[in-house]
Order: structure tokens, then sequence, then C-alpha cells
């Protein structure tokens, strides 16, 4: 089933993708040189809107979300939290209106349009391997933050092969604790099954549910230094609670 919905995509996705994805990339940019930084994001915003439910479409994605009403104002200090499971991930969290630089993994950047998308999002690559490298990033999207630009970070560092969430690393949490920000945990559902674990040709019912923040800038010392936990606690929670079986996915 894999191969087949993969095949969906380079027939029906790629060509969509790429047309779509340069124009994002250009007239963003060209909008940020003229220093028109709200309305070039508004407008790769839109356009990725359309890219997304072109996707969606193709992929028999059907998305249902809870909890929009915790998506902080644009210009907030705000990091989102999120369980990973699949490559759709992001574009689950974009179509669920939770626009965002994403913490992503630098071997994403090899591939030239992607590399253009991420980069008009202000997106941050990562080297995992390199804990230098991954402080850096940490650090950049901290400081992305400040400035009032929303980042999303995966604190697990991987994705998980079964659907089951993994242990979500402190460390991650320092880009919003360094900014004062709130924290935004989100738990996704099903979305290994959109691709890497599809099983079927049948449409997939993807869910995410948006918690309520967490300011992380009014913790006590012991609060911030579990706050890791306590995110992680919540997204179990919110996995349990969702539709569907959970985990083995």
């Amino acid at each position: 089933m894999k191969k087949i919905r993969l095949t969906f995509g380079l027939v029906f996705i790629a060509p969509v993708f790429i047309v779509l994805g340069y124009l994002a990339v250009i007239l963003g940019n060209l909008l940020r040189l003229m220093h028109l930084e709200r309305a070039s994001e508004k407008t790769v915003h839109f356009i990725l809107d359309i890219l997304i439910a072109w996707i969606f479409l193709w992929l028999g994605i059907r998305l249902r979300v809870e909890g929009k009403e915790n998506i902080p104002a644009w210009g907030t200090k705000v990091c989102y939290f999120s369980n990973h499971q699949s490559l759709m991930d992001i574009p689950i969290i974009f179509g669920a209106g939770m626009w965002c630089g994403i913490v992503a993994k630098k071997e994403l950047y090899r591939i030239p349009l992607l590399r253009g998308l991420l980069n008009v999002l202000k997106c941050v690559a990562i080297d995992r391997s390199s804990l230098r490298n991954s402080m850096q990033a940490i650090l950049k999207g901290s400081d992305q933050i400040k400035e009032g630009y929303p980042m999303g970070i995966f604190p697990e560092g991987t994705r998980s092969r079964t659907g089951e969430m993994l242990e979500m690393k402190a460390g991650a949490f320092k880009m919003a604790t360094r900014a004062g920000a709130l924290v935004v945990p989100v738990a996704m559902k099903n979305t290994r099954k959109t691709f890497e674990g599809a099983d079927s040709l049948r449409p997939v019912h993807v869910y995410v549910r948006i918690m309520e923040p967490i300011d992380s800038s009014a913790l006590s010392e012991e609060e911030t230094r579990d706050l890791h936990t306590i995110v992680e606690n919540r997204i179990r929670q919110a996995l349990e609670e969702l539709p569907g079986p959970y985990g083995r996915g």
C-alpha cells in the first residue's frame, strides 16, 4: 500500500508540489526583500494551505482537530511540542493551523525545493549527531521565538516506528524556556498510517489535539526542570483518549 500511495504522490502530488512550492518560495522571499514580513508570511501560508489540501486529498487524509482555540495569536512567543510518527507530521501541523518554524533534521535541506520552503518558513536545521549543533539549533529557534515567530519541535528526537510515543528529551524545551514562551502540547494520532504504515487505500482519519498553553515564564525552577515530563504526560494521555488504537501503527 505504501508503494501505491508513493505512486499517487509522484503522479498527482509532485507536479503541484513543485509549482506551488516554488511560487511560495519566490513570492515569500520577494516580499521579505521588500521588508513586507507579515505579507510574506501570509502569502506563503495561503499558497501552502492549497498545497496541503491537495496532498490530503490524494493521500486520503481526513483531519480532525480539537483545541484550535488554544493556538496563540500570531506574534505571541510560542513553541509547539508534538509527538512524531510520520513524514506527514509537518504538513499535518500546518494543516491544523499551527504555522511555525520547525526544527527539522539537516537531511531535509539536501532537497533544493524543500530547502527553500524550510528557509522561507524560518525552520531551523539540526544535526542530532552533534551535541554542539543541536544546541545551536535550539538557541536559534529560541531567538526566533523572542522575535515573535512561533516555533515547533518534536522533542522525541526521531520518528516513532510503532506509533507509540518515545521519551521526550529535556534539552528540546530550552528553546521555549529560554525565550519565556508559551508551551503548547500537541498530540497527533494515526499520522503514520497516512504513509509509512499504510495498509489500505481507505481514507485515514488523523486526530490532532492542541492543548492549553503552559506559560514557561511563570514556572518555578522545579517546574521548569520537570516541564518535559509534564508535556510528555499530557500528550500520552491525549493519545489514549483520542479515537482509534494507540501504538503499533
